[in-house]
């Protein structure tokens, strides 16, 4: 008799052993390695799996789980750690479902084990064998109830389903019970539909925040770094020269030299802040007079110097170059010792929220940037400069087309970047890849962006990681790997933003203040979503005091940008798709309660843009998917787009479109808007809007010099001629065509 041996389980693991890593070598970063912790230990270090340079490192303490459960939970925490799910299983519950996790969802899935756990403790469940499908459908309840959200609540539920199958994938299993919602649906356990998910509801920023916020950070890369930088370099050498000398008679004599006129004319004394307190600024002293400590010590105790800056405080100023301004007038009359450190810490903020907002970056995608990323179009491997063509809306409406010869007529070399994507970042098992993955095609740097890594790439060493934690904590070296954090750039950005509002008070420039935003603080996430939202609504809005939109927009478009640094026809682009399907249904439902108020309607189109906006849906309450958002808009000759810069409504239809001269295109180019266009559609407020436009026109002419002055009279003739033919052709609500 012939006996064939079983077949081996190779997704099933063996029971670890106490001193069994808990994280096996060939699934360690590098730089996190030395964490690892072994099976028994108290505390599980999740460090050896994180990979991304932006994401912090996280632990598990067992002493916080039940102690009947405990033993049981962390070996199939271990199996979830080491293993992975069976293809087929993972093929059954669709693409959400990872045979391996990233480092961040395995914490949080063992923290949803734990809340399971301490549940079951107070009902006194004590293994996990004993949860059968009534126990879980009574916490599956529990979860209804209680959960904040229905995104919440699939989290929770989804970690249980791989408690189950990671549990049966384990040395011992316990015998957990495979989830009611696992295998009869989940909807009867979800609670209550809530607003929005995911970056819809995500506010975008108010454009009185993002206006001022954007001009900061563009003035601090722009104007300001070049002396922030020279005060940096100035200081260190100070610095060094401080901590190397030795005590000699020509030190102590110059130390001396340097107090007796202050303290005999009851001057300032050179000072800093620390911990609160006023305290002599010792480095700067010893820098500027050679002396030493000992004998900076000797005089203080001899003059009682501490005591005398705490009641006379003074600057201790750099010879370093002043040449940034601020409103036309220098900055600051000299840079100080005391404040390099506070500078260089904004200017690194100013440069992340420059790079963030103005590329649609993830905050991590953005944080795991490195030095030499975007090279010059010159210096590319491949030696083919990519070329776009710019153009530039004229603020009353002209045809901007550039003239014959312009550099922007000839095009532009576009810089790119190279660098690291997280989000669905899997190999081909479809396992997570911590360390992310380089885009296949780059993103698009306009200029400010490329002067912000430039200005960052002065700051970090070649190679390394724009915003490393070691480079970018100037007031202390810390132990630690990767870059800043995600929590303390956030924190940066408000301390950025505190600061904006002091130097706006200095400069008496109240207008420059930013104000809180009123959906809660800046964040990091919310710059792609105000992103999109500028990019989708207002061309050329506020936050076009600092950047040009239509800049932004054609790179968006240009064939080398690859949809704008995306694989397909995903990252900011779905976003910004998605906040264009939103604003065009609002657009929609607002010429809807204009015309039913009785208001008139004019243009070529006025007829066919009632129709459609009778015929739009509302999203109130409603997820936009960017698959639906694509559909939505790509119905060609149907889709009402709003143009407050030009002053009217495009109910686009790309056969008959000016803007699309050089060719189709699914939507406007809302910053190209060309007079005359038979998709044009004008409404009773933008009469008002043109003719309150004409006046400001006309009030400038008065005070502007031949012939600049003639052509803004030309320019409100046309305003005003387009407002009257307007009231003399616009239709109101009993002439509106059948609904």
């Amino acid at each position: 008799m012939t006996t064939t041996a079983p077949a081996i389980d190779r997704f099933r693991l063996p029971v670890p052993s106490p001193t069994t890593p808990v994280v096996p070598a060939h699934l360690a970063a590098p730089d996190h390695a030395h964490f690892t912790s072994n099976f028994r230990d108290p505390v599980w270090s999740l460090a050896p799996l994180v990979a991304n340079p932006g994401e912090g490192l996280r632990s598990v303490t067992w002493r916080q789980f039940p102690a009947a459960l405990r033993d049981e939970i962390r070996l199939v925490a271990w199996t979830l750690i080491n293993g992975e799910l069976r293809p087929s299983f993972v093929k059954q519950r669709g693409v959400k479902m990872r045979t391996r996790l990233s480092p961040a969802l395995v914490h949080e899935t063992i923290d949803h084990w734990k809340h399971f756990a301490l549940w079951l403790a107070d009902r006194d469940v004590r293994s996990l064998g004993a949860c059968d499908q009534q126990v879980l459908h009574d916490y599956g309840l529990h979860l209804r109830d209680t959960s904040p959200s229905r995104s919440a609540a699939v989290r929770q539920f989804t970690a249980l389903v791989r408690l189950w199958a990671f549990d049966g994938l384990s040395g011992r299993p316990a015998g957990f019970a495979r989830p009611p919602w696992d295998e009869f649906g989940v909807d009867d356990y979800l609670p209550a539909a809530s607003a929005l998910g995911g970056e819809n509801a995500r506010e975008p920023l108010a454009e009185e925040t993002m206006g001022p916020l954007l001009v900061w950070a563009v003035r601090m890369v722009e104007d300001l770094s070049g002396d922030i930088l020279a005060a940096r370099r100035e200081s260190g050498r100070l610095r060094a020269i401080a901590r190397s000398h030795r005590s000699t008679p020509q030190g102590k004599a110059a130390l001396h030299a340097f107090f007796e006129p202050l303290l005999a004319d009851t001057l300032p004394l050179p000072s800093n802040s620390e911990n609160g307190a006023v305290r002599l600024a010792r480095d700067y002293v010893l820098a500027l007079t050679g002396a030493s400590a000992k004998q900076l010590d000797a005089m203080n105790k001899t003059h009682a110097l501490t005591a005398t800056v705490a009641l006379r405080p003074g600057p201790c100023p750099l010879q370093a170059p002043v040449t940034g301004l601020i409103a036309a007038r220098p900055w600051r009359e000299h840079l100080d010792y005391t404040e390099t450190i506070t500078l260089m810490r904004h200017l690194g903020t100013a440069a992340f929220i420059v790079c963030a907002y103005l590329t649609g970056m993830r905050p991590q995608e953005v944080l795991a940037l490195r030095s030499g990323c975007c090279p010059d179009p010159g210096e590319r491997p491949d030696g083919a400069p990519a070329r776009h063509l710019i153009r530039v809306a004229d603020p009353e409406g002209n045809d901007a087309s550039e003239e014959p010869g312009s550099d922007e007529a000839a095009g532009t070399d576009t810089h790119l970047i190279t660098g690291t994507h997280f989000k669905s970042a899997v190999d081909e098992d479809g396992n997570h890849v911590a360390a992310g993955l380089e885009r296949t095609v780059p993103w698009v740097a306009i200029p400010p962006v490329v002067r912000a890594i430039r200005v960052l790439e002065q700051i970090a060493p070649a190679g390394a990681l724009l915003f490393d934690r070691n480079v970018h904590d100037f007031a202390c070296q810390r132990s630690g790997t990767g870059a800043l954090k995600p929590h303390s750039m956030r924190v940066r950005v408000e301390d950025f933003i505190a600061w904006c509002n002091a130097e706006a008070a200095r400069h008496g420039l109240p207008h420059q203040t930013i104000p809180p935003d009123p959906a809660g603080k800046v964040g990091l996430a919310r710059f792609r979503r105000t992103l999109a939202w500028h990019i989708a609504r207002r061309p050329g809005g506020l936050v076009a005091l600092a950047i040009q939109y239509g800049h932004l927009r054609t790179a968006l478009d240009t064939e080398t940008s690859g949809r704008y640094g995306t694989r397909a026809r995903g990252g900011i682009h779905s976003v910004i798709d998605i906040e264009t399907a939103l604003g065009v249904a609002e657009t929609a439902a607002d010429l809807r309660e204009h015309f039913a108020a009785g208001g008139g309607v004019s243009g070529p189109a006025a007829r066919r843009a009632l129709l459609q906006a009778a015929r739009t849906p509302r999203f109130e309450g409603r997820r936009i998917t960017a698959r639906f958002a694509r559909t939505f808009l790509g119905r060609d000759g149907t889709v009402l787009y709003d143009n407050p810069h030009a002053l009217l409504l495009c109910l686009y239809r790309s056969d008959t479109a000016l803007c699309a001269r050089e060719g189709a295109r699914e939507t406007p180019s809302l910053d190209r808007c060309v007079p005359g266009c038979g998709n044009t559609v004008r409404t009773d407020r933008h009469a008002d809007q043109l003719r309150a436009r004409a006046d400001r026109l006309h009030q400038q002419a008065h005070h502007t010099p031949e012939p600049v002055a003639e052509r803004l009279r030309t320019n409100a003739a046309r305003l005003r001629s387009w407002a009257d033919e307007h009231d003399r052709t616009r239709l109101t609500e009993p002439e509106a065509p059948p609904r």
